[in-house]
Formats: structure tokens, sequence, C-alpha cells
């Protein structure tokens, strides 16, 4: 009955430190976008993408260059102008999060194939 209780423990703790991670991600996209809205003609997305990145810098390594784990924004702000600005008017802005969690449990690693992707998505409104 010991081992079962503890499997049972350890899947529980997996599960919360994934939820974790998935509340970080989620906080990380907010700021992003945050950012976007507030500060339209101040910021291109580079400043957005670091807002983000620091939002969740000590637990999840986030890049927006590409790769996993990554934050991309969409629409991109347009490049056309100098400095780089949004689209003006009333549009979505969606940031999104996506990582990889492993959890530490070896039966939840087979039967979930080893890692989990965790993806967290936040679309705001502009208002300029």
């Amino acid at each position: 009955m010991a081992p079962l209780i503890a499997l049972l423990l350890l899947g529980a703790i997996d599960l919360t430190r994934a939820f974790y991670y998935y509340i970080i991600l989620e906080n990380a996209t907010r700021e992003s976008a945050r950012v976007l809205i507030d500060f339209p003609y101040q910021f291109d997305d580079s400043e957005a993408c670091r807002a983000g990145i620091r939002e969740a810098q000590s637990y999840v390594t986030l890049t927006c260059s590409g790769g996993s784990p990554t934050l991309s924004i969409s629409p991109s702000a347009s490049l056309a102008t100098t400095p780089a600005r949004r689209v003006p008017g009333r549009n979505p802005v969606t940031v999104t999060a996506t990582t990889t969690f492993t959890p530490m449990t070896p039966l939840i690693q087979n039967f979930t194939g080893g890692t989990i992707t965790l993806r967290a998505q936040t679309t705001m409104m502009t208002w300029y």
C-alpha cells in the first residue's frame, strides 16, 4: 500500500509543478500583452518580449527568436516605419508562450511520453 500512496503523492507533486509552470507562462504572456497595449508607439515587439522574459525569468527561460521554449507575438509590429509601430485601431494582439515540462516521476514520464508541452496564450484588444 505504501508504494501506491508514494506514487500518488509524487504524481500530485508533478501535476502541481506543471500547473505552476503554466501560471508562470500565463503571467509572462499577460505582461507582454500589457506592454504592447500600454505603450504602442514607444516600444516595438522586442521590448514586449523582454518584459515577458523578465516575468518568467527565474523559472522558465523563454526566447523570442524561435526554438523552445518560446514567446511569440501576433501580429507583429510593422517594421516599415522607424521606429517600428503597431497598426492604429482596435485590433487584437495575441501573445503565446510554449515550453516543455518534464515530470520527475518515472511512471508519469512513461504515461506522458517523457515531456508535456505547456502553452499559454493571452489576447488583448488595442485602443490606439
